[in-house]
């Protein structure tokens, strides 16, 4: 018995010990606000949301001191009570915008961003994930024994899509009117949103849970899934079935897989090893390259497509947020071991591709919303829950410029130099040309004299 509560004592101190260090990691992290967000907003909710998802369009306000983002959201209560499909809105510094014209608008001063629930839909059980589609115009969310569910933003319109026998946590929309859907009884399914009735094609690939789907854009019928079995399939949709076109085995269990936006031959996956693989799937044998910055599992991945195509996203368990620049790839690195640390030790120990870290959240992070038409704004949700809305200071973009503009600067003395130069030049010549023409004068005077 006094063994037990030893150990029972253990855990609890072990346990304040890891409390006690996350807090002062966060209180850290608040004092370096201001160096690192052009802006951040928090929201603490009442239960924890597993998912967040921003709408493409934005609205001014009339003074056009301000926008409106708008935000999907589903609730995760833990409990038996009743969980929503959420619309949310923000209001926003208006410099946040692409079009802002800081000639024409003056900002207001000390006024604080308002959160709004616009509409709620309710949901059937935890919403364990919800995708928007491209468009704006309808919410897909996964519930926890397998139905998926469509709600029309702009009305009261519900659809329900019955095929799955568990529940899930994977979905993708690969247009406007088709969606992908996977679960936990190992079958991705395709629909289209006006055929609730059944799936139009089923790929049964895998053996066990799936984790993740990813849609690949640029080769238009491929997308990628990664599942507990420890596999990664890449699927043509034209061809669903048993067998994948590729299939990768993995040594860990990967949690989440992004297809790039632009490249139609680069995937990325994370997993439980803590560590972002990238594939170029002509050669799936190793990854071209890892990313190494995750001290815990990876559970999400997300490009940036319009904006910032060569950024990639990923978040896990260790409560972090990481943007990694692959344009830095070509910068080797090899991630430090306790065999080779001795030959390492003066080598550069964090990868080169890491850009940013969000440490905003005290617990797991579920999720990141990367908004489609507002540059470089981001939204996060945890296990802590809080909902947290924020750009990262751009210090690299405005050094860049600076330096531009200094060597612009100098570009332009260095003409003015030379042009000074020059002028100085043809002033020098046509006075040695005066004087050459003037002393030809004199002796042509000098001639005559003497001539008469």
């Amino acid at each position: 018995m006094e063994t037990v509560i030893a150990a029972e004592r253990q855990i609890l101190a072990e346990h304040q010990l890891r409390e006690q260090v996350v807090n002062e990691e966060f209180k850290i992290w608040k004092k370096t606000v201001p160096l690192l967000y052009d802006t951040i907003y928090t929201q603490a909710l009442q239960h924890a949301l597993l998912s967040v998802e921003f709408l493409p369009k934005y609205t001014w306000s009339s003074d056009k001191n301000r926008i409106t983002v708008r935000l999907a959201v589903g609730t995760n209560s833990f409990t038996k009570g009743q969980d929503f499909v959420r619309l949310a809105s923000l209001d926003l510094p208006a410099t946040l915008a692409p079009d802002f014209n800081n000639e024409s608008v003056q900002l207001p001063e000390g006024e604080e961003s308002s959160f709004k629930i616009l509409h709620s839909w309710s949901h059937p059980g935890e919403v364990n994930k919800l995708k928007v589609s491209p468009d704006g115009t309808n919410i897909v969310s996964f519930d926890n024994v397998g139905v998926v569910h469509l709600y029309k933003v702009d009305s009261d319109t519900q659809l329900d899509y019955k095929f799955h026998t568990s529940e899930g946590y994977a979905l993708e929309w690969t247009s406007n009117k088709e969606f992908l859907s996977g679960a936990n009884d190992a079958n991705i399914a395709l629909w289209d949103i006006s055929s609730p009735a059944e799936p139009i094609k089923q790929f049964n690939t895998h053996s066990a849970v799936i984790n993740d789907i990813s849609y690949s854009k640029p080769s238009e019928n491929l997308f990628a899934s990664v599942s507990d079995d420890f596999y990664t399939h890449i699927h043509d949709i034209r061809n669903p079935g048993t067998s994948p076109a590729i299939s990768i085995e993995n040594s860990h269990i990967q949690n989440a897989v992004a297809a790039h936006p632009q490249i139609p031959l680069l995937v990325a996956t994370g997993g439980k090893d803590n560590v972002v693989n990238l594939y170029d799937l002509r050669n799936t044998k190793e990854p071209v390259r890892q990313l190494f910055g995750h001290n815990d599992s990876v559970v999400g991945l997300r490009w940036d497509p319009e904006f910032n195509p060569s950024q990639l996203y990923s978040w896990g368990l260790d409560k972090r947020v990481l943007t990694w620049d692959l344009n830095n790839m070509s910068e080797e690195f090899t991630y430090p071991t306790t065999e080779s640390d001795s030959r390492r030790k003066n080598k550069n120990t964090e990868d080169p591709c890491l850009k940013f870290v969000h440490g905003g959240h005290t617990n797991r992070v579920n999720e990141l919303a990367v908004h489609p038409t507002i540059p470089n704004l981001f939204a996060s949700v945890g296990d802590d829950t809080l909902l947290e809305i924020f750009k990262p200071k751009t210090i690299i973009e405005e050094e860049e410029a600076e330096l531009e503009e200094a060597e612009e600067e100098e570009d332009n003395e260095a003409k003015e130099e030379k042009k000074d130069e020059e002028e100085q030049d043809k002033m020098d010549v046509d006075e040695s040309s005066k004087d050459e023409e003037s002393k030809d004068a004199e002796s042509g005077e000098n001639k005559e004299q003497q001539s008469s």
